[in-house]
């Protein structure tokens, strides 16, 4: 029985997570996004949380970091404890603006976690807008060369550089208006700031619905199910469909075990009928990726973006 307790005793010394791992969660987790409230990446872990606490023992608080094309949150996150009780929301715009710009981390800096979200680019324009088609858009595009006011939801970030590769597609120039965030950029629009603006579901959803916004194309290869009205941008004649995904990422050197039992949590969220239900009211469209998936999702998307940006020269991280 000595003996037992001798090598309990040292299992805790030599493994101190051991002792720990069992009662994970003890408190409140943070979950943090580096962009605005309203925006699709804030909404959609917003609403995860409204039913997450059903399948996880700790209260979960969402902190938002916007601005900056969400380097400076990520850069606070990096001097964050690998403890279990940070995690950080991980998204296209994390791989796109580590190659559109220099930054202090990039995809291999944090470890993913668990992927949510899937989200194609649509273009939205105010209701009362001229253009009632995207070939209106860029025809004034074409007349008017770096004149149409194009928002996107932050310099450098996913609809940013898709909506740069889109204008190189269909052979325009638009003025690119960055904002901090989603939801920011959503208010531009219906308050008629700019022309029009690249962005992804949920953003805009319930603005296209109340018609304050109108889509004009999605840049996906089919029509959407809750909008079958509109239109790809590939039934317009642009060759064209690219979308963003959002996840969840811890930093680096989290427990394994502490990382499972947040996606577990997650993917028992993402299956529950409550979350379902809200994620189809909210425009947010499902894509489960566990960990192993998702972590070679992200080294293959950042190889894509790579090759991408330098294949059409965006952005001034590269020498051209």
């Amino acid at each position: 029985m000595k003996r037992l307790f001798c090598l309990a005793v040292l299992m805790l010394f030599a493994f101190p997570w051991a002792a720990s791992a069992a009662d994970y969660p003890e408190r409140e987790i943070e979950f943090m996004v580096p962009w605005s409230v309203g925006g699709s990446t804030d909404t959609v872990f917003r609403t995860l949380i409204t039913v997450l606490p059903k399948h996880l023992k700790a209260p979960v608080i969402i902190v938002n970091r916007p601005g900056g094309g969400a380097v400076p949150g990520y850069t606070e996150a990096m001097t964050k404890k690998n403890d279990g009780y940070y995690f950080l929301a991980w998204a296209t715009p994390t791989i796109t603006k580590t190659h559109m710009t220099k930054t202090p981390y990039d995809a291999a800096t944090f470890d993913p976690v668990i992927n949510i979200v899937k989200a194609p680019i649509w273009i939205l324009v105010p209701g009362d807008s001229s253009y009632k088609t995207l070939n209106d858009l860029l025809d004034d595009a074409k007349a008017r060369p770096g004149k149409v006011n194009l928002g996107n939801a932050g310099a450098g970030g996913g609809t940013h550089m898709i909506a740069m590769a889109f204008e190189k597609a269909a052979g325009v120039k638009f003025n690119h208006v960055p904002h901090k965030g989603g939801g920011p950029t959503v208010i531009a629009a219906v308050g008629g700031h700019v022309d029009a603006i690249s962005v992804g579901p949920p953003e805009g959803v319930p603005q296209v619905k109340s018609g304050d916004l109108r889509c004009l194309a999605v840049f996906a290869d089919e029509r959407l199910e809750m909008f079958p009205d509109v239109p790809t941008a590939k039934e317009q004649g642009v060759e064209f469909a690219l979308g963003q995904w959002r996840g969840l990422a811890a930093p680096k050197g989290t427990d394994p075990a502490k990382i499972k039992v947040i996606h577990d949590a997650v993917k028992a969220t993402m299956e529950d009928p409550d979350f379902i239900k809200l994620a189809q009211k909210g425009g947010i469209f499902l894509d489960y990726k566990g960990t192993e998936e998702f972590i070679e999702w992200t080294k293959n998307q950042d190889k894509f973006y790579e090759e991408l940006i330098k294949a059409n020269k965006l952005g001034n991280k590269y020498s051209y």
